[in-house]
């Protein structure tokens, strides 16, 4: 049974934003954020990857359709945003059930510290909001995190800078999560 599924976000025909430093799209990008958390803890995180190639709503119904049928005990989606360069911080979306709120109160936090950018919050999305349906599509509780903004340099630097100190913040939220805290 897989405790944790991490969904990569975007697909590799439709990447997402670019880092304004490197040109690297948040596929890239998360692709191997992903692969780092997993590797903290063998056996209690499953990578996902949304398929190309389908509308939107279809592949977001089919990757949390697999993550269900895994028995998930929860989902992290991963992004980074895009926008203007002066936009910075970090944020965590949530459906808002109680799961969804307890997940993203664990990571938020640890994505704002790993990283000192500023605290954008915990914002809830309704299944029409933008990134919403990535919230709802599934019965597991899901969040949807954006710990930086791609389109600005200083973000992309802290980012990089502490990549280890995010993967580790995000791994011991997930272990949190998973104990009951």
């Amino acid at each position: 049974m897989t405790k944790v599924a991490l969904v990569v976000g975007h697909n590799a025909r439709s990447q997402g934003a670019v880092r304004q430093t490197d040109g690297r799209t948040e596929y890239d990008w998360c692709g191997d954020l992903a692969a780092a958390i997993s590797a903290c803890a063998p056996g209690m995180y499953e990578v996902f990857r949304r398929p190309a190639g389908r509308p939107y709503s279809a592949e977001i119904r089919e990757t949390y359709a697999a993550v269900d049928a895994k028995g998930a005990a929860a989902s992290v989606e991963l992004h980074f945003n895009g926008g203007p360069t002066s936009a910075s911080g970090a944020e965590t979306l949530t459906s808002g059930s109680k799961g969804s709120r307890r997940l993203a109160g664990l990571i938020q936090p640890a994505m704002v510290q790993a990283l000192g950018l500023r605290d954008r919050g915990i914002i809830v999305r309704a299944r029409n909001d933008r990134g919403g349906l990535s919230l709802h599509a599934g019965r597991t509780p899901a969040v949807l995190l954006e710990p930086y903004f791609g389109s600005n340099p200083t973000d992309c630097a802290a980012a990089d800078r502490h990549y280890a100190a995010l993967v580790q913040g995000i791994h011991k939220a997930c272990v949190a999560y998973i104990n009951g805290a």
